[in-house]
Formats: C-alpha cells, structure tokens, sequence
C-alpha cells in the first residue's frame, strides 16, 4: 500500500475523531461524515496517482461511519468551483488530489471555516500561513525513489537506466534526484537517462509521450526506465512491454 493512501486513511479516521463519530458504521444513521474527492489532472482511470487517492478513499468508507462523492474537473475546468461546489453543499472534508490545488484550495479553505481541507502534495512555501481547517499532506518522494534507483543498478544489463517525469518542476525533481542517487549508490559507472515530458500539467495525461520518450530511451541503451509521470507513465510502460524490458511504476501498484 502507498503512503498516500496510508496518509489519506490516517487523516479521515483524525477528522472522523474530531467530528465525534465514534460509532460503529451501522450506528450513526444520518450522522455520516460526507467526503469529497476532487481529481487531479488525468482523473480517475490513471491506475496511478489519482487512483491510489481514490482506492484509500474506498478503504477508508469501508472501514469508518462514512460517505464520499468524487469529483473530476474537465480538462481546463476551474479547480476552485469543485472545491468550492463540494463545501457549499456540506461536506465535513473536502480533498485537493495534487499540488495544482495548492492556491484554490487555500482560497476556499479561508471561505469556509467550517469545512475540513486537505491536499496531497501541498506546494508549500516558507512563510506561507495555512488556514487551520486546512492539512498539508507531504511526502519523502525521493526517499523511495532513491530505492527504487537502487534497485535499477542491481538488475540493469546495459549499465544504462531512465527516469521519465511529467511536468518539469520540483516536486519531480525529487523523485528524479532520489531515483539517480540511488543508481549511482549502488553503481557509480551506470548511466541515468532523463526527460521529461512537458512543463504544463498536460505532462501528467498523455501517454503518446510517454511512450515516445520511452522508446527513446531504450533506443539509447536503457533496460529499465522508472517514471513519475500519472497516467502519461501508461505509455512508459506499454514502450517496456512492446520492447521485452522493464519500467517500474509510481505512487500504485503498476504490475
């Protein structure tokens, strides 16, 4: 199980407890907890990033007194009015799935006290305030990454590895940084190709590149290629499977 969807369990059954819902699901009737799930881009159907979101969020409902609706905004749709939507009506937690959520949400928070927010992958900067009612989910992206490096180093034949990210900024860079450290640990002389691709958030939805860049890199050497791309990692994979090699997926179980 991810770590996001560790976090995400953890934080409902926080909310659950300060809300007073103790009781057992068959219990509380019309006492609920009301979640809503707001997608990021590439929506649910990555089998990546926002399914891992949408598969605690599951758990979670099959566990605790509760009951969510999930949202998914269109391609250029505004972020903010699912957010603000899903307060308006009442719901007790209300979820930003990506940093992309990070100035919306921080809005709407400030707009509704009474709401519980949260985000994954928070883009926080120094000194910036966060409304109380609102959590900052973080992770140590580069921690497994660093693992995963590791790994890559025991098992390529070519001494030449890749890292394929979606959108260029610095919440990938962590995994890119982690992944190549963990390679060059394990063998100093092997080769990291890297690229990503896009600097939009389209870079997170389009697994033509994906597997274009992929190709490329296995063109160039490479026997294994990680990325942390959402579903534009789908044409990562696809490229490993049409060449007989290895890619290693991101934030779910990718087998």
């Amino acid at each position: 199980m991810s770590r996001r969807v560790i976090f995400l369990c953890f934080l409902l059954a926080a909310v659950l407890s300060f809300a007073g819902c103790g009781k057992k699901k068959e219990e509380v009737g019309e006492d609920l907890l009301k979640v809503g799930l707001v997608f990021d881009v590439g929506g649910k159907g990555d089998k990546s990033f926002n399914d891992a979101a949408y598969r605690g969020l599951s758990q979670a409902a099959a566990e605790f007194p509760m009951e969510f609706v999930e949202f998914e905004p269109g391609e250029d749709a505004d972020r903010e009015s699912g957010l603000r939507k899903l307060a308006r009506v009442g719901y007790d937690l209300v979820i930003g799935v990506g940093f992309l959520f990070t100035d919306a949400i921080t809005k709407v928070a400030g707009d509704f006290p009474q709401v519980y927010f949260a985000c994954v992958d928070y883009d926080l900067k120094p000194g910036m305030e966060i409304p109380p009612n609102l959590v900052a989910l973080k992770f140590r992206e580069e921690e497994g990454s660093f693992l995963v490096g590791a790994l890559a180093a025991m098992k390529t034949r070519t001494r030449t590895v890749g890292f394929i990210g979606g959108m260029d900024i610095p919440l990938i860079h962590k995994f890119e940084v982690g992944y190549s450290e963990g390679v060059k640990h394990v063998n100093p002389d092997a080769e990291v190709l890297v690229a990503y691709a896009g600097s939009g958030p389209q870079a997170f939805h389009d697994p033509v590149k994906g597997k274009s860049l992929a190709l490329s890199q296995f063109n160039r050497g490479a026997d294994i290629i990680f990325h942390a791309a959402g579903s534009t990692g789908n044409g990562v994979i696809d490229a490993a499977q049409e060449r007989g090699l290895y890619a290693i997926g991101v934030d779910a179980n990718q087998n």
